[in-house]
């Protein structure tokens, strides 16, 4: 008789779940983010919390430094500083020809300039927080873009929902949805628009973090909002000056220093690649 085969060894494979904690931790980021610049706008002057705003890149790459140890050549840091001076600058010469706003910045509170600190903080983390995620390490696994999104907005509305409950805002939108009339139903409809529209933006938010980087996202939603100024402006007639000439060409000279670093970085990981394999 024949003796029989054993059969064959089987290893165990690890199984790999999502890190629920880290992404409550990045709705939070976001929720907090978000809150804190819109609350700031009852205390300070539109223009003060859009150029603040408009310095986010900055603190995403030192989260990035802080929180996930990321180091950036003397290029990037050199292109960040160029765009979000010149962003800065821009802004700040096209609404204080339109506003003035050293009159209005004269009535910022501190409380409002803490608030718009604590977002531009929160953003920073945001970013560390996306970063990590990205990340597979031990038992967890990397969000896909979509799984990314739905449990960003998921978690964001456990935080969002006592947040508008305590301010009074949850029954106003209520009252809105339950009105008859003419001027409710178009607002609901802009409302619904405007959350289509958010949605779809949203999309390709997440898909730019999960397939380049949270500040490859963050640089292009920066330099966005500039080139979307910049072409209202233009497009309504209006003359730049020389100060505004020089913030253009500012954003685009670290634009382009932004994209040379990264081919450059992308060039060195993969010469890399190839040693190791030779």
């Amino acid at each position: 008789p024949t003796a029989e085969s054993a059969p064959p060894a089987t290893t165990a494979v690890a199984i790999q779940v999502l890190n629920h904690k880290l992404l409550l931790l990045t709705a939070f980021c976001y929720f907090g983010a978000m809150a804190c610049s819109n609350e700031s706008i009852n205390h300070v002057s539109y223009p003060t919390v859009v150029l603040a705003k408009s310095s986010k890149l900055i603190p995403a790459m030192v989260a990035g430094v802080l929180i996930e140890r990321r180091s950036y050549t003397t290029r990037e840091w050199v292109g960040a500083a160029l765009i979000t001076s010149g962003i800065i600058i821009f802004n700040w010469t096209r609404m204080s020809a339109q506003n003035g706003v050293g009159k209005e910045g004269d009535g910022d509170s501190p409380f409002g300039l803490l608030l718009l600190l604590t977002s531009l903080a929160m953003d920073g983390a945001l970013s560390a927080c996306q970063g990590g995620l990205k990340r597979s390490t031990g038992q967890y696994r990397p969000p896909t873009a979509m799984e990314f999104m739905m449990y960003t907005n998921t978690y964001s509305f456990f935080f969002l929902l006592p947040a508008s409950a305590w301010s009074g805002q949850l029954h106003n939108g209520t009252t809105l949805f339950l009105q008859s009339g003419a001027d409710a139903a178009a607002a609901r409809r802009w409302i619904y628009l405007l959350n289509a529209t958010a949605a779809a933006g949203q999309v390709f938010i997440f898909l730019t973090i999960h397939c380049f980087s949270s500040l490859m996202c963050t640089t292009i939603t920066t330099t966005r909002k500039f080139f979307s100024i910049l072409l209202s402006v233009r497009h309504f007639g209006h003359v730049f000056s020389n100060m505004q000439w020089s913030s253009i060409a500012m954003v685009f000279s670290g634009l382009y220093m932004e994209i040379a670093a990264k081919l450059n970085r992308g060039g060195t990981a993969a010469q890399a690649q190839e040693k190791k394999k030779a």
